[in-house]
């Protein structure tokens, strides 16, 4: 049993986190397989207690992928204390940086890097930074696709999202000849002519990344949806605050 104050508090955290992926990212439906990859447990959650260097972040990746070949999704989870807006600045410098935003998606870029140079690395992934402190950059501009995506990356904590790339450029292979579908069908209707044309000009829809953001933008970037996503984040990172300032 943990004693009172010990820091950090691994349970609390761990619920908050679980709560993010569950409540946030899959019955908000912002990531096509999400759930599936949960259920069959392929998806792994490394916590750091303390800022692990680029390396020894890398290397983690690569042994947990090592000891479990069917990871599908990896979470680094950093815990770091001053990310959040309204907490005490971190006691240490190696902490605050992780703290700042900017800083981390450096680090993020470092370990993409290190990883990538490893001997013998036994999967790819791509690699994408998830953080508390997380904002609109314009708040003068309407809301689009992409600026509604830092506002759905606000974890708990600093997080690196590691997607296996072999997955997701199958789901990408499969988006693409789905949208080659559709658009036959929609040639075939104005005419034999018309399919004909898009026989030799197939389009397939852009990177499956504007696909995401388009449907996470429907869904969730106005009306009762954006409120269901405001209240879900607000609420667990007013937990994840309060746990630094008991």
């Amino acid at each position: 049993m943990e004693k009172p104050g010990q820091w950090p508090p691994r349970p609390q955290l761990d619920a908050l986190h679980a709560r993010y992926v569950v409540e946030v990212v899959e019955e908000l439906s912002l990531c096509p397989f999400a759930r599936k990859c949960r259920e069959l447990g392929r998806l792994h959650r490394p916590t750091f207690d303390s800022p692990p260097s680029p390396h020894e972040a890398a290397r983690r990746l690569a042994d947990l992928v090592t000891a479990h070949p069917d990871a599908e999704v990896v979470l680094l989870t950093f815990v770091t204390r001053g990310a959040l807006p309204g907490t005490p600045p971190a006691p240490s410098p190696e902490e605050r940086a992780f703290a700042d935003t900017e800083l981390f998606e450096e680090f993020v870029r470092e370990v993409r890097n290190v990883y990538a140079g490893l001997p013998r690395v036994p999967a790819r992934f791509y690699m994408v930074a998830f953080h508390p402190a997380y904002t609109r950059v314009d708040t003068r501009r309407p809301l689009t696709p992409d600026s509604l995506v830092p506002l759905l990356r606000r974890t708990p904590d600093p997080v690196i999202q590691c997607i296996r790339a072999d997955l997701l450029d199958q789901i990408r292979r499969q988006a693409q000849a789905a949208a080659e579908a559709r658009f036959r069908e929609e040639m075939a209707r104005l005419g034999p002519e018309f399919l004909i044309l898009a026989e030799r000009a197939i389009k397939a829809d852009p990177e499956l990344s504007q696909d995401i953001a388009r449907h996470n933008f429907d869904s969730v970037g106005a009306g009762p949806g954006r409120e269901r996503l405001e209240a879900t984040i607000a609420d667990i990172l007013a937990r994840r605050r309060a746990l630094e300032l008991e």
